[in-house]
């Protein structure tokens, strides 16, 4: 009997799956018979009330003529140039960040044949990163223009010369200077001269800029008789992304690292931690991310951080990790939150920013494990980020640990045992660089009481008692390199946005902090911050993009004033290519503006 109940049982499963299957089969043909039906009923329409317009036409055709060294449109009436095409030959090449020297012995193009192109370099200790450098060369070209060549086109030889080829890591005072010529006789002949990999990386992004779609000729066109000499003004150039907020997948940072090569951006910043989550698998402590992630799919392992570190170095950007301490803190410490010894403090009171308990000494043991982790991941010892964001000194003031001690006071004491169990944590050497976000508290007297001079990231506050007493300094500040302002408040308990209005890309290039406050000696660069409480997966992109390109060409060649057609022009050119390669920007004005270049 129970055989025969059994197999009863498999037969009405067997016939429920076939009823399922045959319902979506159904949805399916049914949507698509509607979709068919709304087509055709379109389309009887259009042809029984607007026969004449519906039969004859045909979108109008234009072509750009160049006058005055600019673009201007006119109906198609013989021969027909595509705006690319003049964009790259009536002014300045639509380059994205400008090069700091350019020189242009004609304005001639040719069309190349994507088969064609072969690259010469030498058998060095970096072969295997030329060799991926190069495999993007060709499919960011592949992104441009796909599918087989149609129309014959020149041979492109590309030489590629390194000084030195044992440079494979990427650091402060690496030399990212390169020189490229483009010169054509019977084929194309490109020289690209660098120091090391990473500047002929960027010589290879400045190359493929070069190279344009001619949808005319449905072909890829090269601008010839080119000669550029570029180096960045600054040695850091970064984008902050906070993934405690919200969670970002891999690959969608992956794709803002695509990004930042593209525009020559070479620190990714990851704000990994805050009070709401802590999504990173640490192996040493791995309790935090087991009780502080979001979700068991929301965590990044180590793995996963060693993975996004070699597909960063390849396109020239190192990781910077950052678990934001003694602030900021509750989600994942709660392994420990009884009694006395708990680890977090003010977390009840206010979720979003608990602070560490500094009666707890064992809190500080946690921190030197979180920091060997942390140096480990990233093989790092010249740049690492503390945190020390928002300090909130009020929480302290009842600990034992602070009793009858002046509060400021009392935090430079506690930082400096964090930054003495960083020095253990990193075989008792401090880091190069150890970075703290800027706040009251690092302001004068109390400052200077910190045993090491760090470098501050400055995002509020007057720059000039960091600067004066000779910490490097790294820009964000709010107002003109924040991405996140300007969508109002995302509790109902905020009376306003913390730090609207939206900032457009205008201001993003507008910014030179070094030139209002001085002191460039000590000026490491600048980063462009992304804080999520109003940012997910599906709007990383457009926030970052292509505002932070403005950014980009500021804190690379940091160019003077110049003319608003040259810059609109060429960052309109960068958003396309952007686009190119499936990355996501938000537009920055009407598509009209484009067609009509300098009339908006």
């Amino acid at each position: 009997m129970s055989k025969l109940n059994n197999r009863s049982k498999k037969i009405l499963d067997i016939s429920s799956t076939i009823m399922l299957v045959v319902f979506v089969v159904c949805c399916l043909l049914l949507m698509f018979s509607y979709t068919d039906n709304v087509s055709s009923t379109r389309t009887k329409y259009l042809r029984t009330n607007f026969p004449n317009f519906y039969n004859d036409f045909e979108v109008q055709r234009y072509t750009w003529k160049c006058e005055n060294q600019k673009c201007v449109k006119y109906l198609v009436e013989d021969e027909e140039t595509s705006l690319a095409t003049c964009n790259m030959l009536c002014s300045e090449p639509a380059i994205w960040p400008k090069p700091v020297h350019i020189k242009l012995t004609n304005r001639e193009s040719s069309i190349i044949d994507k088969t064609k192109i072969s690259f010469n370099f030498s058998q060095g200790p970096v072969k295997i990163m030329l060799q991926n450098a190069t495999d993007l060369f060709i499919k960011s070209l592949e992104s441009l223009k796909p599918g087989n060549q149609s129309t014959p086109g020149i041979k492109l030889s590309i030489n590629i010369i390194l000084s030195d080829p044992n440079t494979n890591k990427l650091k402060l005072n690496t030399n990212e200077s390169y020189e490229l010529t483009v010169l054509k006789s019977d084929s194309l002949a490109v020289r690209l001269s660098a120091a090391n990999f990473f500047g002929a990386r960027h010589g290879l992004e400045t190359l493929n800029q070069l190279i344009w779609f001619d949808e005319v000729v449905n072909e890829l066109r090269i601008l010839h008789g080119v000669e550029i000499r570029d180096y960045p003004k600054f040695p850091y150039r970064g984008v902050m992304i906070d993934t405690a907020r919200n969670f970002f997948p891999v690959d969608l940072i992956r794709k803002v690292v695509d990004g930042m090569a593209m525009a020559k951006l070479n620190v990714l910043h990851l704000h990994l931690t805050d009070a709401v989550s802590f999504p990173i698998v640490l192996p040493k402590v791995q309790e935090l991310a087991r009780f502080g992630a979001y979700g068991p799919d929301m965590i990044y392992t180590p793995q996963d951080i060693r993975d996004l570190l070699q597909y960063s170095l390849v396109r020239g950007v190192r990781l910077l990790l950052e678990v934001d301490a003694p602030s900021h803190v509750n989600a994942g410490w709660s392994f420990l939150q009884e009694g006395a010894n708990k680890f977090v403090i003010c977390g009840e009171s206010d979720i979003f920013n608990g602070h560490l308990n500094p009666d707890n000494d064992e809190v500080l043991q946690v921190l030197e494990d979180i920091y060997s982790d942390l140096l480990d991941l990233t093989d790092n010892n010249e740049l690492f980020h503390l945190g020390s964001d928002e300090v909130n000194l009020t929480c302290w003031q009842d600990t034992k640990s602070a009793n009858k001690i002046a509060m400021k006071l009392f935090w430079a004491q506690y930082t400096n045992k964090m930054i003495d169990r960083l020095k253990n944590a990193n075989n008792n050497e401090l880091p190069e660089h150890v970075i703290m976000w800027s706040s009251p508290l690092t302001e004068s007297p109390y400052f200077e009481k910190l045993d090491v001079k760090v470098t501050v990231q400055l995002w509020l506050g007057d720059p000039s008692s960091v600067l004066s007493h000779g910490h490097r300094v790294i820009y964000s500040t709010v107002g003109h390199w924040y991405l996140d302002c300007g969508f109002g408040p995302w509790k109902p308990s905020m009376h306003g946005g913390v730090c609207d209005p939206y900032t457009p890309w205008h201001t993003f290039y507008d910014y030179r902090p070094w030139v209002q406050h001085g002191h460039q000696e000590l000026v490491l660069g600048g980063e462009v911050c992304l804080w999520s409480e109003q940012v997910g997966p599906d709007s990383l992109e457009t926030r970052i993009w292509p505002r932070s390109a403005a950014f980009a060409e500021r804190i690379w060649s940091d160019p003077s004033a110049g003319d608003d057609y040259d810059i609109y022009t060429r960052l309109v050119s960068f958003s396309d290519r952007l686009k190119s390669r499936g990355i996501r920007t938000a537009a920055i004005w009407p598509l009209w503006c484009s067609q009509n270049p300098g009339k908006c």
